[in-house]
């Protein structure tokens, strides 16, 4: 039966242009389980626990999510926010995943109630909000997959009341939905909405054959479109927060068409990527949050599983298994949310461990839209590590942030990004959206040049590979376009030792229009002494040293919020100096952390 069904996908692909043609064509007998987890593959994870311990750990961890979540309340109607659902949604998906994967696994009758439970909570709702499609994407995953993993259990009457939801409530509004710009690979919405209509469509395809067909048509074409994301190197421009949650849809997609027809790769570009999000990464576990992602820390997800094992000859296997190890006590003894949501993919596609146990290089640098570049003095937790980034406020969910940086050493995060504020705030994603100070670059590590804003070029701004003698890496952020107007040129250059972690910061200005306030921020207890700053975190200490001799004094200046609804930046602190406008200026600032 699967046979027929890889022959089916590869007529929709070649009549892609003209869904009609797929009718005739269309077999009848197509089983289920057909949605990433097959009967056939039940076998293989069942030996994949007996002989991997790693897996027997993830299994382990999945019974006991699947076990607290019979204690747990379903998914319900409710916009926390007054517009999203989206929180409901996602605890839907993670409530199925883990239960209906918990009764497939182990037979036990408690799962299989516990998912009947969550699927006809979903089914109560009178919609998943399709007017913030999202919502009604997150929520279709979730029902498709409960439907299709418990199918060969289900009675009729329940998979036609079932079938009947998900195509009212997911795949019907989509038709003349207000929301399907999202069809055009803009941004993670393609990623997540393209996969949510593709499980509905798979999951009913004997149902509706026609309307079933030309939704993945348009999916697969969607998914397909969205790779230019990640073009041309791996970087994703929304942020690792956001590569997550497109990649992890993005891949879903790709898992689900590949049972169908196993000659189907996944794309080299995604191997690219799965480098960058491990390199995006901090020795603390902490990202570089850049844009509106959060710093919090990540688990491995099952995207990052599926492409180390699509690409085993890559060295990504042996970090991720080491990664979630971890995760996994963390996952145990802690609800873990939604971000978590996916966990139990990882044991379906986890990459198999290798003798190739050699680290990743120590450092790295992306290009695209959002230009990122990264270096560590090593790959273990107590090391140095700076993320630098060049690009465009102009990128989706971009912040106004040319030239920002976080860095880590002897285990302490010492300047940070304060991350996005309030989706709610009035015209957030419009004209107001630079009026915040969390999205300008007043609050980034970089440059405010007579009291102005960054440009938002079209095209990001670039930053050099790195050079490389026996103690240095350098690279060189061009920020002249973000600075239109204000200078004639701007170009930031990053040199990091290799060994010890220190770091010169150099900006290279000419013909300022006004005076050049340089800033960071931190969480640590500042103290002020002539040229030099120190930074006082957990027993530790980082000395800033101005190097030049341009003017201005070290300061602290201001993160106060100008909106009552505005996140609060209580915890951080901004530091810097501002120097007075010359035609030619080179300001130059060391960094090091105290040894003793």
């Amino acid at each position: 039966m699967i046979q027929s069904l890889r022959a089916h996908y590869l007529i929709l692909l070649s009549f892609i242009s003209c869904p009609t043609l797929l009718l005739a064509a269309r077999p009848s007998d197509i089983s289920h389980p057909r949605l990433l987890f097959t009967t056939a593959m039940e076998k293989q994870v069942a030996e994949s626990i007996s002989n991997d311990p790693l897996a027997a750990e993830l299994q382990q961890s999945i019974l006991l999510r699947a076990e607290k979540i019979i204690t747990q309340r379903t998914c319900r109607f409710e916009k926390s926010d007054g517009k999203r659902l989206l929180p409901e949604s996602r605890t839907a998906v993670n409530n199925v995943l883990h239960s209906a994967w918990a009764w497939r696994t182990t037979k036990d009758q408690r799962f299989y109630d516990r998912t009947l439970l969550e699927m006809n909570a979903i089914c109560a709702m009178k919609s998943w909000n399709p007017d913030h499609f999202l919502d009604t994407a997150e929520m279709s995953t979730a029902l498709a997959i409960g439907y299709d993993w418990l199918y060969p259990a289900l009675k009729a009457e329940q998979r036609n009341f079932f079938a009947a939801n998900l195509l009212e409530k997911g795949l019907t509004p989509i038709k003349g939905s207000k929301q399907k710009w999202w069809v055009d690979a803009y941004n993670n919405w393609t990623q997540v909405c393209s996969t949510g209509m593709a499980f509905a469509a798979i999951a009913l395809d004997e149902k509706e054959p026609a309307l079933c067909a030309e939704i993945l048509v348009q999916t697969t074409k969607s998914i397909s479109l969205s790779e230019k994301f990640y073009q041309p190197d791996g970087a994703y421009p929304e942020g690792p927060g956001y590569w997550h949650y497109g990649t992890n849809y993005h891949i879903l997609h790709l898992a689900a068409t590949q049972v169908w027809e196993e000659k189907m790769t996944t794309p080299a570009i995604l191997e690219k990527s799965g480098d960058f999000i491990l390199n995006i990464v901090g020795p603390s576990g902490d990202c570089f949050n850049y844009a509106d992602s959060s710093a919090h820390r990540q688990y491995i997800t099952a995207a990052q599983s599926w492409i180390a094992r699509a690409f085993p000859h890559n060295n990504q296997a042996q970090i991720i298994r080491t990664a979630l190890h971890e995760d996994i006590k963390r996952i145990n003894s802690t609800s873990a949310g939604s971000d978590a949501r996916f966990h139990a993919l990882n044991l379906l596609w986890l990459p198999v461990a290798h003798q190739n146990k050699t680290d990743p290089a120590k450092y790295s640098s992306f290009r695209g839209e959002q230009a990122i570049a990264l270096a560590r003095t090593s790959w273990k937790k107590n090391a140095a590590w700076i993320a630098i980034k060049g690009g465009s406020g102009a990128a989706s969910h971009g912040h106004l942030d040319v030239g920002s940086f976080v860095y880590e050493a002897n285990g302490e995060r010492w300047f940070c990004d304060i991350g996005s504020d309030n989706y709610n705030l009035p015209d957030y994603f419009g004209k107001k959206r630079w009026n915040y100070l969390r999205l300008n670059n007043r609050s980034h590590n970089t440059l405010v040049i007579n009291d102005q804003l960054q440009s938002t070029p079209d095209e990001g701004c670039p930053i050099t590979s790195w050079t490389v003698d026996s103690s240095y890496l350098r690279c060189r952020i061009d920020m002249s376009t973000a600075y239109k107007n204000q200078v004639a040129d701007a170009q930031r250059t990053l040199q990091f030792h290799q060994q010890t972690g220190e770091v010169r910061l150099s900006d290279q200005l000419s013909k300022a229009t006004g005076p050049v306030r340089w800033a960071v921020v931190t969480k640590a207890k500042i103290a002020f002494h002539e040229k030099k700053v120190t930074l006082t975190q957990n027993g530790k200490t980082l000395t800033l040293n101005r190097v030049d001799n341009l003017g201005g004094k070290w300061q602290e200046f201001s993160l106060a919020s100008q909106l009552a609804d505005e996140k609060t930046n209580e915890d951080y602190r901004i530091l810097g100096f501002t120097v007075p406008a010359e035609d030619t200026m080179n300001i130059v600032v060391d960094w090091s952390i105290d040894q003793k």
